[in-house]
């Protein structure tokens, strides 16, 4: 089965609901259980949280495309936004041998992100960010 689906909101916390909605109902009609779902919708809520509060200067609305792709036993989610140039993949993962209190601040959930999925990939194309994550139909993470 190959689906499609490409879906822009406003950088609005409020319009990544209907994202959700979709990606969980997209991702049960094509059979992940419901561990990976979660693993899912977790990814997919830190990047849009990232792109919603991070992309685009302090009052400034932005776009942000979701394109959602299933494929070959594949979900894809690509990220496509116009903000600030940020590659979130640069920064060091956390050292989680180090207490919180003591730990740098940030990076934390794009770590879980890599943990999550199979597959994290980011380029600038243009003026344009772009994000994926990919996660294989009852495939085991591989903490990319």
């Amino acid at each position: 089965m190959d689906l499609f689906k490409s879906i822009v909101i406003q950088n609005k916390i409020e319009e990544t609901v209907a994202v959700a909605d979709y990606v969980e109902s997209t991702t049960r009609s094509v059979g992940f259980s419901d561990k990976e779902v979660y693993d899912i919708l977790i990814a997919l809520d830190e990047v849009l949280a990232n792109i919603t509060y991070y992309a685009y200067s302090e009052g400034t609305t932005g776009e942000i495309e979701i394109e959602v792709s299933f494929k070959d036993d594949v979900l894809q989610i690509k990220f496509i936004d116009s903000g600030v140039e940020f590659n979130p993949l640069a920064k060091k993962d956390p050292d989680l041998s180090v207490s919180i209190e003591n730990r740098a601040v940030g990076g934390l959930g794009i770590y879980i992100v890599k943990k999550l999925m199979d597959s994290v990939t980011y380029s600038r194309e243009g003026k344009k960010n772009i994000f994926i994550i990919s996660k294989k139909l009852n495939g085991e993470s591989n903490g990319n």
